[in-house]
């Protein structure tokens, strides 16, 4: 008897946590994205352009600032926003007189969200319209985590214009892993789709995230990062993770749908550049080393290019490449795609 009021109690509190979440989450979800705020972003040093389609996409003009300097475009991946690649990298954009572009990604920072996008409709929307406004042809792009999958739907959407692709701990879409049979990144098979965010019972999901990534933040998601807390890639992480829920979580949340993360609507095997850069820490757990390893593989085999492959194990995992000696301008990425370029 006493087991079955046990028994009781917990299902009652489960369902009670369940409750709590679900109308959480359904309030998050009525609130929406939070207002554009164009004096804060203007504030922040950030510039932002409307997309064909109406939505508003911010971003950030950094290094060496005449028109005619060559471009450099640097991508975030999941939880930071452009802001952060500013950080990480002017001091490199300001060495080699590059002209460098930080453009935040749907639902981070101050960039209007769009749920259920394909990353394939990145580099026509968002990036064609900073592109332009920015009266940008050629440029080289480079991108770490998430933002690697945004770096490659611009080589493959622009390779006439492309003149290098930067990988830092890249991964890769569901299909093609399995195709291939190369492991892909945490979370691919476990994350649910936009279709079954957007049931009302999945409410829950919003308000979990919403714990993650304000309340709790960003003392909790620093959790997963190897970085001393003393070190100046700890400080821009600390600071970022703060500024990307500016617009609130439900955008944020989005863009960790299963088939936004790992359906791009394009294959990377088909992108065509001679200019590749790969690095991808052997100890990375989050991204499966084996990826960059794969990829670097077959664009060298494919492409008949060199690929700057690079597989460094200092305990440092998935942001290896994104502190210490790789943020000066010496033994940056940056570096590696303009030697290869020449």
């Amino acid at each position: 008897m006493i087991v079955i009021y046990s028994l009781g109690y917990i299902i009652i509190g489960l369902v009670s946590i369940y409750l709590i979440l679900l109308f959480m989450g359904l309030y998050l979800l009525k609130k929406g994205q939070l207002a554009f705020d164009e004096k804060a972003l203007e504030n922040d040093g950030g510039k932002y352009v409307i997309t064909e389609d109406g939505r508003k996409v911010e971003y950030f003009v950094f290094g060496n600032l005449e028109p005619l300097s060559k471009v450099v475009i640097c991508m975030h991946g999941s939880g930071p926003e452009a802001l952060s690649e500013v950080a990480f990298n002017e001091k490199s954009c300001l060495a080699f007189g590059l002209r460098g572009i930080a453009i935040s990604m749907p639902g981070y920072g101050y960039s209007d969200m769009k749920p259920g996008r394909k990353v394939i409709d990145w580099p026509k929307e968002d990036l064609a319209a900073v592109l332009k406004k920015e009266e940008v042809d050629k440029f080289i792009i480079m991108g770490h985590s998430q933002g690697t999958v945004h770096a490659m739907a611009a080589a493959y959407y622009y390779p006439e214009r492309c003149e290098g692709l930067g990988l830092n701990s890249p991964l890769l879409p569901t299909k093609m892993s399995k195709e291939e049979g190369v492991s892909t990144a945490i979370g691919s098979n476990s994350l649910p789709n936009t279709s079954t965010l957007q049931k009302f019972y999945m409410a829950w999901y919003f308000a979990i995230m919403h714990l993650s990534l304000v309340t709790f933040s960003p003392w909790l998601p620093l959790k997963a990062i190897k970085m001393a807390r003393t070190t100046a890639s700890f400080r821009i992480m600390r600071d970022t993770l703060k500024r990307t829920v500016k617009r609130g979580s439900v955008g944020g949340t989005y863009e960790t749908a299963g088939d936004v993360c790992f359906d791009w609507g394009f294959d990377p095997r088909k992108i065509k550049n001679d200019n590749i850069c790969i690095w991808h820490p052997s100890d990375d757990k989050f991204c499966p080393p084996e990826i960059g390893k794969w990829l670097s593989d077959y664009y060298q085999k494919e492409l008949g290019v060199k690929v700057n492959f690079r597989a460094d194990n200092l305990g440092y995992g998935h942001f290896t490449y994104k502190q210490g000696e790789f943020l000066e301008p010496e033994n940056s990425m940056i570096k590696a795609l303009l030697e290869s370029r020449n």
